[in-house]
């Protein structure tokens, strides 16, 4: 499949994906979030593929969804925002990638930008790097079971003022907080991430998935839980927003 919000690559065992819209910040699409389901899937279950490397072309990481379809436009794939597998239904497969997940952290990471990184098993920043979470200054509910993962990354003081506050971190807050697993000087981004790639194959395919099924089950009930959680609530602003519109209409 060729894709045209984001790039696929293979190097030395490790796929590479790159969000691919440096014009705006690599902004999350519906159509990035479909693209992004079909080449994390088409990665894992690849055997000439050990481990998965994300990272964002030019400036940004993820600066977040992208205005353009916030007033319910489709993308090319037919999908309004909201509605793509990848926010609607693929969390808790992320949070349960039998392959190891690293992120390269190369600028802004806001909004969906944060929270798809938070089920990876680690994150590597580069010192451009920053991370926002205005979900509440914006009147949203943050998904991707970002209500559980950031408190078991960051502690439940730490996440819950992130979170209430709509905070956003730079680089070396979020390694103190434990948010950033490691940050680097920019230009050595991508190479640290390849090798820390490579330093987690273990001896072969069949460890690291056995260690990855132990390490995500303990915590599967409790994801699965939180991203329902998270849906009900998303459901149930979006229900209130229409009646207070119909409600001023009818004035």
């Amino acid at each position: 499949m060729s894709f045209l919000a984001i790039e696929q690559t293979i190097r030395d065992e490790v796929g590479i994906i790159t969000l691919a819209r440096p014009e705006r910040l690599n902004a999350y699409t519906p159509d990035m979030g479909v693209e992004l389901v079909t080449a994390l899937r088409g990665l894992w279950g690849d055997p000439k593929v050990r481990a998965v490397v994300v990272t964002g072309a030019g400036r940004g990481f993820c600066a977040g969804a992208d205005r353009a379809f916030a007033g319910g436009e489709t993308g090319r794939s037919g999908f309004r925002l909201g509605e793509e597998p990848f926010l609607c239904g693929f969390a808790e497969e992320l949070a349960l990638a039998p392959k190891p997940m690293i992120a390269a952290v190369n600028g802004a990471a806001v909004g969906i930008g944060a929270t798809m990184l938070l089920p990876f098993d680690l994150r590597i920043a580069s010192d451009q790097a920053s991370f926002g979470f205005p979900f509440a200054k914006l009147g949203l509910m943050p998904g991707m079971g970002a209500t559980y993962l950031l408190p078991r990354l960051v502690g439940r003081t730490a996440a819950r003022r992130i979170l209430l506050s709509g905070a956003s971190l730079g680089a070396a807050q979020a390694l103190e907080i434990g948010l950033a697993n490691e940050v680097v000087a920019h230009d050595e981004l991508l190479p640290r991430a390849m090798t820390v790639a490579q330093s987690l194959m273990g001896k072969g395919a069949g460890i690291i998935a056995s260690l990855k099924r132990a390490l995500n089950g303990a915590e599967h009930e409790a994801v699965v839980n939180a991203i329902a959680c998270e849906l009900r609530e998303i459901g149930g602003l979006a229900a209130a927003r229409r009646l207070e519109t119909s409600a001023n209409l009818d004035r």
